[in-house]
């Protein structure tokens, strides 16, 4: 790649490009409507922007933010003469080009911001720009890079005094956009994520946003509108902005008030990580500030509802409790902050009144929802780092949570998914149960090693005052799936995000506490379990299929060691004939066995123990005559084959639950026993 070449034609292309659309901003406010050669002009940028975006930059999702190394090796300036210096200028004078354009067209939009020729894709873009060349370009660290060289663009922005005109201009721009473009979701969107990858890119650029004036006036911004609704009324705002202070005018404070409940919670998500900073005085403060807003007016909500002060069922209520339950959420998706334990300690004495809402609302499935997705994201990112008073109360809360929920949208839920033609109705479909989802992510997080662990610290026999039994743990998480099990129908298990979720729970409950399983206080809750391992095992991602497999495996090991199906066995007594002739067809028999071979082996090996010889023989002879009908040559065969597989000195170690070296030894010669059977079946099965 020639990067010079590239970066000549595209700043010749800018240059003829750019003076025509910042005439075309400057006219807005006068008279006129969106002609098509403005259109044309707009989309002309945005397609030259989108050049330069993935020529200067990379896509460094998950990845820290660096400068490709094309760019690198041009702007060297000892590698190519002058061209060095060339590059770096070119790049350079390319960014200010486009910062200017960003300005020109953010002024009006702060002006006029229903002008038609004013374009939310174009801003869209220009952001999508910043925020891939912004944390790569700001104090880039030559140790990241082969050549390990100051020079060249890696010294363009390296200082304090060269980045901060950059820093204070993005969130400059993003401040504009919140206050005056606030219904625009796709400009929001880059906004928030140009602001979050700056505050990510290290101290040194999070101090330089705190400094910014831009910077202070949107954590103003935040601490004033925490306690607005929508429809404040006008003395609510003049009552906000006066405790709050500051030089904020109304219009602004109405601009930043109409952004959406998860756009503010996303901007309150940036603000704490680049605030967080515990050695800037100035950035804890703002920090400080930003949590208290947060704080006092859920607690007053609170409050009034346990007083019985507030009515639940009113609009205004329940536009405070949605509010308040997004700001909590977007706090806690700040955890890429400095010193991220700080996170626990403020959200812990919230956590039984944030579960107890559930009690108000339990019937409005939007606040479950959101209360489900605030503990999932707690337990998820902080868990390794909570204290086990912390866990304990994370644990009590979430049990509440999930009682109040499970009343309200297990029991008497109608699970009917409709029929999708495409990817994006199928998604939309999808959504309509992401509690459910939500529900079941909680599940395994609080089962999680770390956290019964934490839970466990301090828990003796003779006083529980200092910890959690595993049991008390698991009881929870078994109550949680008990109420989750009668919607996984087959057409629920379509979604293939829930379908990874649930399979991924019931696998891990399964094969760790099978007991539990078995003693299920219905047959249908067991039955609901069993259809939905006979129906993964055969599932396409090989992550379900083994985890089915593996849970399979699970409850013909335990009704071996204990007997534990006995009640079931009694209402349906063909248990394991049916999930042994299934597996058999719609696994071992099939092409998808090659990619589940060994736990197919592993379940198929204690299904037939449980079952015994007699009654495996008559399984398989059932198979081989509605698969192979009248050939008796290939029933023959089958059957040969079997018997190979099935030696009786196994299947007796197996059926007497042998532990320790003998049952390493079984699986061991079963495992290469079934890999010969399956090639041998395989082969006369598909080709007479």
């Amino acid at each position: 790649l020639n990067v010079l070449a590239s970066m000549t034609t595209l700043s010749g292309m800018f240059q003829q490009c750019m003076p025509r659309l910042v005439s075309l901003f400057e006219c807005v406010g006068s008279p006129g409507d969106m002609s098509p050669d403005m259109a044309a002009l707009l989309e002309e940028a945005r397609m030259l922007l989108l050049c330069a975006g993935h020529l200067l930059t990379d896509d460094c999702v998950g990845e820290t933010p660096a400068i490709p190394e094309s760019v690198i090796n041009a702007c060297q300036p000892g590698r190519g003469g002058p061209d060095g210096d060339a590059c770096t200028g070119s790049i350079v004078t390319l960014v200010d080009m486009l910062k200017s354009v960003a300005e020109s067209q953010a002024v009006k939009v702060a002006a006029y911001p229903e002008d038609p020729r004013l374009s939310p894709l174009l801003a869209k873009t220009l952001l999508w720009f910043f925020g891939r060349w912004g944390p790569a370009y700001l104090f880039p660290s030559s140790d990241e890079y082969r050549e390990n060289s100051a020079g060249g663009i890696l010294g363009a922005n390296s200082t304090p005094k060269t980045a901060e005109p950059k820093v204070s201009f993005c969130t400059t721009l993003c401040l504009l956009y919140f206050c005056h473009w606030p219904q625009e979701k796709e400009v929001m969107d880059e906004s928030t994520s140009l602001l979050l990858a700056l505050a990510k890119r290290g101290s040194t650029v999070r101090t330089l946003m705190t400094q910014s004036p831009s910077f202070e006036k949107m954590a103003a911004l935040h601490s004033v509108c925490a306690s607005l609704r929508h429809n404040a009324s006008p003395p609510e705002i003049s009552t906000a902005m006066s405790t709050i202070g500051g030089d904020l005018s109304n219009d602004v404070v109405r601009g930043y008030m109409r952004l959406p409940y998860d756009d503010r919670a996303r901007v309150l998500t940036c603000l704490v990580v680049a605030c967080s900073e515990m050695s800037n005085e100035k950035a804890s403060v703002m920090l400080n500030s930003c949590m208290k807003a947060v704080e006092a007016p859920f607690s007053n909500l609170v409050q009034a509802l346990g007083n019985k002060q507030a009515n639940s069922k009113d609009i205004n209520v329940q536009e405070s409790a949605c509010l308040s339950i997004l700001l909590y959420s977007g706090i806690v998706l700040a955890s890429e902050m400095s010193e991220p334990e700080r996170i626990p300690h403020f959200i812990t004495p919230s956590l039984p009144y944030l579960s107890g809402l559930m009690a108000f609302y339990a019937e409005d499935l939007t606040i479950c929802e959101s209360l489900l997705k605030l503990f999932r994201d707690y337990a998820e990112r902080y868990i390794a780092m909570m204290s086990r008073s912390q866990c304990i109360e994370l644990f009590s809360a979430s049990a509440s949570l999930l009682k109040h929920y499970s009343e309200h949208h297990c029991h008497n839920r109608v699970v009917v998914p409709k029929r999708s033609e495409g990817a994006e109705e199928e998604f939309e479909e999808e959504q309509k149960y992401n509690d459910v989802v939500c529900a079941i992510q909680l599940l395994i997080h609080l089962g999680t090693k770390d956290f019964t662990s934490a839970c466990n610290a301090g828990y003796t026999t003779m006083s529980s005052s200092n910890g959690l039994e595993t049991t008390q743990i698991t009881d929870v998480i078994f109550f949680g799936l008990q109420q989750i099990l009668p919607l996984m129908s087959q057409g629920l298990l379509q979604f293939p995000t829930l379908c990874q979720q649930y399979f991924s729970l019931v696998g891990f409950m399964v094969e760790t506490y099978p007991e539990k399983l078995c003693a299920l206080p219905s047959f249908d809750l067991f039955h609901s379990l069993l259809e939905s391992l006979l129906f993964g095992m055969s599932h396409p991602d090989p992550l379900v299929s083994k985890s089915s497999l593996v849970g399979l495996a699970s409850l013909a090991r335990e009704h071996i060691r204990t007997h534990a199906l006995d009640a079931h066995l009694s209402k349906r007594p063909d248990i394991f004939e049916s999930c042994t002739a299934r597996m058999i067809q719609e696994v071992i028999f099939q092409p998808i066995i090659w990619d589940r071979l060994e736990p197919a082996g592993m379940a198929l090996l204690p299904l037939i123990a449980a079952l015994g010889v007699p009654r495996f023989v008559g399984v398989v002879n059932k198979i081989s005559q509605r698969v192979l009908g009248a050939d008796d040559e290939r029933r023959g065969r089958l059957h040969n084959a079997f018997e190979r597989l099935v030696r009786p000195e196994v299947l007796a170690k197996v059926a007497n639950a042998a532990e320790g070296r003998d049952a390493r030894v079984v699986r061991v010669q079963f495992k290469r026993d079934f890999d010969v059977f399956v090639r041998d079946v395989q082969s006369f099965l598909i080709v007479k």
